[in-house]
């Protein structure tokens, strides 16, 4: 007698080395039967480049290039203009158990709770201090053997940073410099300002960029500010919208800080920075 083996069956780990959370819901532990075998796409990153092609003319004083439109191989280069970093592709493969149809059917309805939504917040067990942002893009179908599907979810990250979950704060009284070592600007969450000192001008400048806040207001010694770049809003006492105040020649969506940066209010305040810590 002897036992037939199916060899084109595989076998895979009792515990998985790297487990999968979405929104804060670890999958693997959530929902019974799920595992996750493997990530992708979390390595290294490509850019886009832009270029255009010139073509260069022999002139009497010299050579004198222009943008090319004739195509012509022998007369034309091709310059560099610009690059940005592409979006990444995670695909996470996993394996997903279930007792009967019943079961097999009740986990993936789970599982698609979890995933649809536009803006998934993404971690992995093997780097849990940080975090991605993505969608789920594409979903191949399970290879189902014995109630035992098989398959991979891909998800675009349109931001190719990853971010720290915890938050951490800088605090200081008008002037201070940034001494967090860190190799990409830092990721402002919100800024508390507390006055201390009465002005018709307050501005928040970063001293080794330029780049400035400005409010034009009557601010009394009492006064506090709330910028939260989360949602864009600017609030004072009162819950009052700070908006109205915000000077034209502001620089808010520009304004960031990274290492060495040195930050400065023009008038007597206490300030507070939240930030996450940003890595690629």
């Amino acid at each position: 007698m002897y036992d037939f083996r199916n060899i084109d069956q595989h076998s895979y780990p009792i515990e998985s080395k790297v487990q999968t959370i979405i929104d804060g819901i670890n999958l693997d532990e959530t929902i019974n039967g799920f595992m996750t075998l493997a990530v992708y796409g979390r390595e290294l990153v490509g850019r886009n480049i832009e270029t255009a092609e010139f073509k260069k003319v022999q002139t009497g004083t010299g050579t004198r290039t222009y943008k090319n439109k004739n195509k012509n191989i022998s007369s034309y280069e091709s310059r560099f203009i610009s690059s940005s970093i592409v979006p990444r592709e995670f695909t996470i493969k996993f394996v997903l158990k279930a007792k009967d149809e019943q079961d097999y059917f009740s986990k993936f309805e789970e599982l698609n709770y979890y995933l649809d939504k536009e803006d998934i917040q993404i971690r992995f067990t093997d780097d849990k201090e940080f975090y991605y942002w993505g969608t789920v893009t594409k979903v191949e179908s399970p290879q189902e053997d014995n109630l035992q599907a098989i398959c991979s979810i891909s998800f675009e990250v349109s931001n190719p940073f990853k971010f720290k979950v915890d938050l951490e704060k800088i605090n200081f009284n008008t002037r201070t410099k940034i001494t967090k070592d860190t190799r990409y600007p830092l990721k402002i969450e919100k800024i508390k300002i507390n006055l201390k000192a009465v002005g018709d001008k307050l501005i928040l400048k970063n001293l080794t960029d330029g780049k400035r806040i400005i409010f034009d207001k009557n601010f009394t010694a009492d006064d506090f500010i709330i910028i939260d770049f989360n949602d864009w809003s600017i609030r004072g006492k009162g819950d009052e919208n700070f908006y109205k105040y915000l000077d034209i020649h502001s620089q808010l969506e520009e304004f960031g800080i990274n290492t060495f940066d040195e930050i400065e209010t023009s008038l007597n305040c206490d300030v507070e920075i939240e930030y996450r810590e940003v890595r690629l």
